[in-house]
């Protein structure tokens, strides 16, 4: 099969391969110009939207309203004219069967569509121009191409138009009755020719006439649509495309089907996840309370080991403390006699008391007659206890400045009084 070198992929929208047929005869000429008489649809069906992707402009005429809407949001550059076209100006009864293309200004046609298809229709009046009178903008510019699809109404179309000011290179006229094959096209034929137009190609539902004097397109129209016109369906065709429509929208419904149901399903798996993520941030919420419950316990537990061992390090101290101060009452009374013993205390204070005891001994001897008449005789046997005893006997020398009475200053209080007795002992003996 012979491949397409064009850069650019014409896609055919048209019922009947119309636009396949006008792109073969005009497809060198760049940013070209339409006029679509009966437009209907902006996407389905249309003539105009593959030459409106390959970057022509035009002119659409829609009588019924919603398709005149669609058409002004699909080509908001475009010019959309919300009239139906006549020989005259009026209004027009128009019999719209909404969301087809059978809308019509012929009563008859509308009756018969409900009657035999069971299509209702609502009438609506309508604005109604001649062709001449709203296409005069167009007066004296090159149109390329131009279509009539006006359910019946074709040869009233062309009866207002004036084919001196506009001359379309190629006109396109509906040639059969509506949803039917029999041909109804003669007095629109007539009008035709009588402007200069030549017949070129039947496709069974449409009629092309090319002006004379663009005869050079011509051969472009001899034969149908084939693989040799590069053309791609879009799939929006009613015609030729219901079986694919139908297959589309059936695959379309599996799709969305399943797509609901992985929908529903990942809706099923989010709330699973979030309820097991809940879960799970609740068991570790879980696990880090009791971790942390468990070193507040751990580090209570060292707290109070560690006050008790405080406390016995304290009552340890105490104890030794204590043992110390016993100790040290204990060795207090030595380390006195250790330095009593050091300083000649001790020895000092020794022969006070025997001095005093002797002394009292000596007195209470003294007081007996035999007993120190005894004492005498060993004491004779004995000179040097004799002596020692003398001495440590004799009472210290009397000083002036002291009463007979007075003690001296060094004595201590246990040799004051034997010195008192001694003294009181003397004075008895010498009053003798």
């Amino acid at each position: 099969m012979t491949q397409n070198n064009s850069s650019k992929v014409f896609t055919s929208y048209a019922q009947n391969f119309e636009d396949v047929m006008l792109w073969r005869a005009l497809k060198h000429v760049p940013a070209g110009v339409y006029v679509d008489i009966g437009a209907q649809h902006p996407v389905v069906d249309s003539v105009s939207k593959a030459f409106y992707e390959q970057g022509w402009r035009g002119v659409h005429v829609e009588p019924v309203p919603r398709y005149a809407e669609l058409l002004r949001q699909d080509r908001p550059d475009e010019v959309v004219l919300q009239v139906a076209l006549s020989d005259a100006a009026g209004i027009l009864e128009l019999h719209v069967i909404e969301d087809t293309g059978l809308s019509t200004g012929v009563k008859a046609y509308a009756d018969i569509h409900q009657a035999e298809h069971g299509f209702a229709y609502k009438t609506v009046p309508t604005p109604m121009l001649p062709m001449k009178t709203a296409l005069a903008s167009l007066d004296g510019r090159p149109v390329h191409w131009l279509k009539i699809d006006v359910e019946g109404l074709e040869e009233e179309v062309l009866r207002g138009w004036d084919s001196k000011t506009l001359r379309p290179w190629i006109i396109v006229i509906e040639a059969t009755v509506p949803m039917s094959t029999e041909l109804r096209y003669d007095g629109a034929e007539r009008i035709l020719v009588d402007a200069g137009y030549q017949f070129a190609y039947f496709d069974g539902l449409n009629r092309f006439y090319v002006a004379v004097e663009h005869a050079n397109l011509l051969p472009a129209l001899k034969i149908p649509p084939n693989v040799f016109d590069y053309a791609e369906l879009s799939g929006q065709s009613g015609t030729w495309c219901n079986g694919l429509i139908a297959r589309h929208k059936e695959e379309l419904r599996v799709c969305a089907a399943q797509l609901e149901a992985e929908r529903a399903e990942r809706v099923q798996l989010e709330l699973r996840f979030h309820a097991e993520l809940h879960s799970a941030r609740t068991a570790l919420e879980d696990a880090k309370n009791r971790a942390h419950e468990a070193a507040m316990r751990t580090v209570k537990a060292e707290a109070r080991a560690t006050i008790a061992e405080a406390s016995a390090t304290h009552a340890n101290e105490r104890a030794l403390d204590a043992e110390a101060r016993a100790s040290l009452a204990a060795t207090t009374p030595l380390r006195r006699l250790a330095s009593a013993a050091m300083e000649g205390r001790i020895t000092s204070g020794i022969k006070r008391r025997i001095k005093t005891v002797l002394r009292v001994v000596a007195i209470t001897v003294g007081r007996h007659p035999q007993l120190k008449r005894a004492a005498i005789l060993t004491l004779s046997c004995v000179p040097p206890l004799r002596r020692r005893l003398q001495a440590m006997l004799a009472p210290p020398p009397s000083s002036a400045s002291h009463s007979p009475l007075e003690k001296p200053l060094s004595m201590s209080p246990d040799t004051a009084l034997v010195y008192r007795q001694l003294r009181q002992s003397q004075q008895s003996s010498g009053h003798a």
